[in-house]
């Protein structure tokens, strides 16, 4: 009997690993504007206080991105789209906005979540790294905010966050070296890798955040070769989270933290 029980704990452990073997073990996962953008079946708005201690309750999370854009007071807050009347109480641009304004806003759902400062996340990073999705417009049809409150504020957040790594996602590759000389991470958003390598400061960058849909596995073996880090994002559906990592990118934003790791770790 005590032989049997042995053997039982055996299979028993052994299952246990198989079930739980990290089929991706090449591509680290992060969740998308905290804990997933414009899905349903989200508990918590993208981008608010709430989903990010939501993501950060995954211990398998090696980054979050952030959706941020400048207000007029300088300050960076935490929305993703350009308008806030879309999906909160307010109106108007963010970088249209003072402080004052923005912090009397609450997201359009169920929970009505506040719409938060960058420096309201906690400061601690806990080892993981914080991407800001940086939203360039100054809230008109070309305009870009002012260069110099934009690098103040990055100074900050610098200055704010620890114990982690900080990343930049740009559209504009407006101060790439200054940027950098802060210290933060760089990634270009583009649409393949043939774009990324358009762009004269390619080199210089970390690498390039791609959309699945856009992409394929030669665009990211692509960056892959001259050592550039591929970040994937906007997936949902497991066939989608499947075909992402399939790609074997470096990182992949989720837009589904649960589903993607049921993919991964099996």
């Amino acid at each position: 009997m005590h032989f049997k029980l042995i053997i039982g704990c055996v299979v028993l452990f052994l299952f246990s690993c198989k079930k739980h073997k990290d089929l991706y073990p090449d591509t680290a996962i992060g969740g998308h504007a905290c804990a997933g953008l414009h899905i349903s079946s989200s508990n918590y708005h993208d981008n608010s206080l709430e989903a990010y201690k939501y993501a950060r309750s995954f211990e398998q999370l090696a980054l979050i991105e952030v959706d941020a854009q400048l207000s007029l007071d300088g300050t960076l807050w935490l929305f993703h789209d350009a308008e806030l009347d879309v999906e909160s109480t307010g109106t108007g641009a963010v970088p249209q906005k003072n402080d004052a304004y923005l912090s009397g806003i609450n997201y359009s759902s169920l929970e009505k979540e506040r719409v938060i400062r960058l420096s309201d996340l906690p400061a601690d990073l806990k080892g993981i790294r914080l991407i800001i999705d940086l939203k360039e417009s100054d809230g008109t049809d070309n305009g870009l905010i002012d260069s110099t409150k934009l690098i103040d504020a990055l100074k900050e957040a610098k200055q704010y966050f620890y114990n982690g790594d900080l990343a930049l996602v740009t559209n504009t590759r407006r101060f790439i070296p200054t940027i950098k000389g802060l210290g933060f991470r760089v990634y270009y958003n583009v649409v393949n890798a043939l774009q990324f390598w358009s762009y004269s400061t390619a080199f210089i960058v970390d690498g390039a955040i791609f959309r699945n849909s856009d992409i394929a596995v030669s665009d990211v073996n692509s960056l892959k070769s001259l050592g550039k880090e591929v970040i994937i994002y906007d997936v949902r559906s497991p066939n989608g989270i499947r075909s992402a990592l399939e790609k074997i990118p470096h990182y992949l934003l989720t837009d589904d933290i649960k589903a993607t790791l049921i993919e991964k770790y099996k």
